[in-house]
């Protein structure tokens, strides 16, 4: 069938449902996002008022960058904690592995309103951690584990492990385990040989893995809300509530369209970066 319309559309026949699909579901809502946000409060005429706000308040432009950093601390939790999970999966045995893959992929089949009511139930002033460290007498009152960035981060941080694990777990397979032992041979200790030939090898997955996170982190939402409360704003919180509450949708959809520029520029950059390092890999002797 596919042969028939490739002869006779060529490739643009193939081509064309995907594309047409492809529009109707990301080109069109985006078009009307953005002339959305040049209509400030329905008016006629174009304006970049909502963006000049975006830019000149000094609240906004807070939120934004608390968002930022939310997504950075987020993105280095995962890193540290995901990193030696992936280079356990790639040593251990395939019953150890897939064990340690269930674990990591199984907060993605979780409700994420299930998640976080049990990150209330371990984080809270009554929950496991204070009454273990109570007990303990390590603590004298309940540590303030929740309703601040701390919470955020280990709410985010437990469901977007997985997508850092992946790929650099994905990298690490790709790694041939001769080159590691050529290095230990010509003498260099186990920690010389991560330095410099398992990690430079699996920056590519590092690099994916950590702009997915951060990528992902700039726009959670429900995560925030309930275990950061109303201590931790980020910017979809405030796009939200001019929506719900302020009725204000052509100022959401400006910073909408931000979020997603800025979004974008990240992207751009981690391919640039990953090419970077193929080359790189590529000139290697």
């Amino acid at each position: 069938m596919w042969l028939v319309c490739l002869k006779r559309y060529g490739w643009w026949g193939l081509l064309a449902p995907a594309l047409l699909l492809y529009a109707l579901v990301f080109f069109l809502p985006l078009s009307v996002l953005v002339a959305d946000s040049l209509h400030p409060s329905g008016a006629a005429d174009l304006s970049l008022a909502n963006y000049n706000a975006f830019f000149t308040d000094g609240i906004t432009l807070s939120i934004f960058l608390r968002t930022v950093r939310l997504a950075l601390f987020v993105t280095l939790a995962c890193l540290v904690f995901g990193y030696p999970l992936a280079l356990f999966m790639r040593r251990a045995g395939p019953a150890m592995r897939m064990v340690a893959l269930t674990i990591v992929v199984s907060p993605l089949l979780t409700s994420v309103i299930v998640r976080n009511v049990a990150w209330l139930l371990v984080l809270g002033r009554e929950g496991m951690v204070n009454t273990l460290l109570r007990n303990a007498g390590l603590i004298d009152g309940p540590l303030p584990l929740l309703y601040n960035t701390f919470g955020v981060v280990v709410g985010v941080t437990h469901v977007y492990l997985a997508f850092l694990v992946l790929p650099v777990f994905s990298a690490l397979l790709a790694i041939d385990p001769s080159t590691e032992q050529a290095a230990s041979s010509l003498g260099a200790s186990r920690f010389t040989v991560f330095r410099r030939v398992t990690l430079p090898m699996s920056m590519a997955g590092v690099i994916a893995g950590s702009t997915l996170v951060f990528v992902l982190t700039m726009g959670v939402y429900l995560t925030p809300v309930i275990m950061g409360g109303s201590f931790v704003t980020t910017l979809p919180m405030v796009m939200t509530d001019l929506v719900r509450t302020q009725f204000d949708f052509s100022r959401a959809a400006a910073f909408a369209v931000m979020l997603l520029v800025f979004i974008t520029a990240i992207l751009i950059a981690s391919s640039r970066a990953e090419k970077r390092i193929e080359q790189m890999r590529g000139e290697m002797p």
